[in-house]
Formats: structure tokens, sequence, C-alpha cells
């Protein structure tokens, strides 16, 4: 998917919080104002007056190189990435419709493929953000196609590889494109992802955590403050900052306090998680590529 600003346009992972605290997200009325998560809007839009037959000039990547730098991946837009990250947002009725639709292709060996890229290296993440702190159920969530995927030994071993997943994420039209990308595509490989998923989310339940929110700043609901202070700058701790990055980064331990009486918990989310995590595990090599 082209434009005449830049040479593709790009989804990219603005959740930089090293813990999932489901509580703070839910109850925001302005989420991306929470620490670490961010949503850039406007990013290489002209108005109609300045519009002319000179090429516009394209926005320059170093203005976010922070945000690209730490974030866990960066791939272009497709109608099924669009839709897998959507999918929380609509009706039921609407959701399984998608579903059923899914379902259907996924007979397909190419769309399979793409599916799984798509879902595996790239909606991942915040799919399972969003159910683990309640949104959606497991018969109604597209992480419920993960049995068709995390199954299949070749994708589960195309999505560890990251040429692999880049191939099955770009476009039939940008692969024969030889020129790139001004960011370029970068994801976590599988295996990495489920870990973090599920270790997000028992550490940002435990009652470390839950104290530093409760009492500080960056815990109260300030939506109708102005962001003359930033918020992503109270807790370095965490966030990721410059030089870090979710692949690298080791969390600490997530001790066994907090996490049994949390959200996830509680309406047992992780797990469907915990059973990703086996079927990834299943494929030979790749427990061993994770340590």
């Amino acid at each position: 998917m082209t434009n005449k600003l830049s040479e593709q346009i790009f989804v990219i992972d603005t959740d930089l919080r090293k813990q999932q605290e489901s509580e703070l997200m839910l109850t925001s009325i302005y989420p991306h104002r929470i620490p670490g998560l961010h949503m850039i809007s406007g990013v290489g839009t002209l108005k109609p007056t300045d519009i002319s037959a000179i090429p516009p000039q394209a926005p320059s990547p170093m203005k976010y190189r922070n945000l690209l730098a730490t974030s866990a991946f960066r791939a272009p837009v497709s109608a099924v990435v669009l839709l897998l990250l959507l999918d929380p947002y609509p009706t039921k009725q609407v959701r399984g419709s998608l579903h059923s639709l899914f379902l259907s292709l996924l007979v397909d060996s190419r769309f399979k493929c793409r599916f799984a890229a798509a879902l595996g290296a790239v909606a991942y993440r915040p799919l399972s953000t969003l159910f683990c702190a309640g949104v959606g159920t497991e018969a109604d969530t597209p992480l419920g196609f993960t049995v068709q995927i995390f199954t299949a030994g070749s994708l589960i071993r195309a999505l560890g590889n990251a040429t692999a997943t880049q191939k099955l994420l770009r476009s039939d039209q940008a692969v024969g494109d030889e020129r790139g990308t001004s960011i370029g595509i970068f994801t976590m490989p599988i295996a990495h992802s489920v870990v973090r998923c599920i270790h997000t989310n028992l550490l940002g339940s435990t009652k470390e955590v839950t104290m530093i929110l409760k009492n500080t700043p960056v815990g109260v609901n300030n939506d109708t403050n102005d962001d003359s202070q930033s918020k992503d700058q109270m807790l370095p701790s965490l966030i990721y900052q410059a030089g870090e990055h979710p692949l690298s980064v080791q969390l600490p331990a997530a001790p066994d306090d907090g996490f049994l009486d949390s959200r996830s918990t509680r309406h047992k989310r992780l797990p469907h998680l915990l059973r990703d995590l086996e079927y990834v595990m299943e494929t030979p090599g790749t427990a061993f590529r994770l340590l």
C-alpha cells in the first residue's frame, strides 16, 4: 500500500511498556496517553492547498528513531493485518463473519502463510494484550486460529526466521521492488513473542507494579491535563528506553503474589497463551533458539 508521501504505509508497535497492566488500560479515556503507549496521528498529511505538481517531501524516520528502535514490530500494512489489529473493536456479528471468512480461506496454502505472518508476527502481541485484559472471549478472538498455525512446523520455522517473515509480510508488488524502505521490516521470533506476552501479563499484575501505579502521578487518570509534562518520562524502569529492546532486555522475574488475583487469571486468559507456547515448542529446534 503506497502513497505519495512515503514508500509504503507501515504499522508500528507503539506499546513500549514492560508490563501489561490491564486495569489502567481499560479505565483510561485516552489509552494513547498511557505511559509507553504512543499514538502518531497526521504523519505525512498535507492540506489540499499545499498539493502541487512538485512531489512532496517524504516524512523523515529520524524524527521517530527512538520509537522505531524500541518497537517490537514494524510491518507494511495489508488488508489482513488491519483486519486482525482492528478485530476487537467491531460488533460480535461482524467479528463472527470475518472469522468465518478467515476459516474458509485457510484451506488455501498461500493465504495461510500470509495470514500466519500477519497474526504471529504482528497482531499476536496487541491481540493477546487486549484478550488478557478481558476484551472478547475465547470463542470470538482471532487467537483461536493459532491452532491451525502454530501446529504447522513449517510455519513456526518461517515465523522464527527474519528473512522468511519479511517476505511473507511484503506484498507481491513489493517483493520485486529492490529499493527497500526507509524504516525496514522487523518482527520478533514467534517463540520470543509468546513468552514475552505471558511474562508481561504476569509482571503487570504484581504488587510492585501495582503499588507504583497507585502511588505515582502516572497511575492517576490524567486525561484532562495537557501534555506539558510527558508521562512517558516518569517511569523509566517500566518503559523501554533508548538502547533497550524487547528482544534483548531481560525483565525481572514475576513473583507469585499478585497475578493470582489479576484479571487475566480470574478470567482464565493465560491458559490460551500457555497452549500457544506448547504448540510452538513442539516444533524441533524452537526451544534451543529461544535459549
